[in-house]
């Protein structure tokens, strides 16, 4: 088993529309392929990091990288892994109605993300938290 960290930017900002969408399909192919893992979105910023077979994945990535909703695709991270991190899949995003938000099953808003899973190196743990803090913010940071 593998996973894959990459980043990058969203070419339009994502409407909760939007946002429902990829969720959606994001379920719909993950299962199919057994690809778990976790996903950041926040002001234009995405971060994502999959987990499963070398096979899969790493085809995964390079559709992903193509998709037109983002560009400036930046692969981070791609090794082997002894279990998956992120055995559920889940979404986390700066809302943009907070009224939309919560008829989004499946998304955390960036204060109810859960803690780095304690079955991570520290290394991947590490880069996981960098990655969260990169799209969503440090903890307690404000927005201007």
């Amino acid at each position: 088993m593998n996973h894959i960290v990459y980043m990058s930017r969203a070419v339009r900002p994502l409407s909760d529309q939007d946002l429902k969408e990829l969720l959606d399909q994001c379920r719909r192919d993950n299962a199919l392929h057994d690809v778990t893992g976790i996903l950041f979105y926040s002001h234009g910023n995405i971060a994502q990091l999959i987990e499963g077979a070398p096979e899969i994945i790493e085809p995964l990535f390079e559709k992903i990288s193509r998709d037109g909703r983002h560009s400036h695709v930046v692969r981070l991270v791609n090794k082997p892994i002894a279990a998956r991190s992120f055995p559920d899949w889940s979404m986390a995003f700066h809302p943009l109605e907070h009224e939309g938000f919560q008829a989004l099953e499946g998304f955390f808003l960036p204060d109810q993300l859960p803690p780095t899973p304690t079955s991570m190196t520290i290394a991947d743990a590490l880069i996981v938290d960098l990655v969260r803090q990169a799209v969503l913010g440090a903890p307690g940071q404000s927005e201007l």
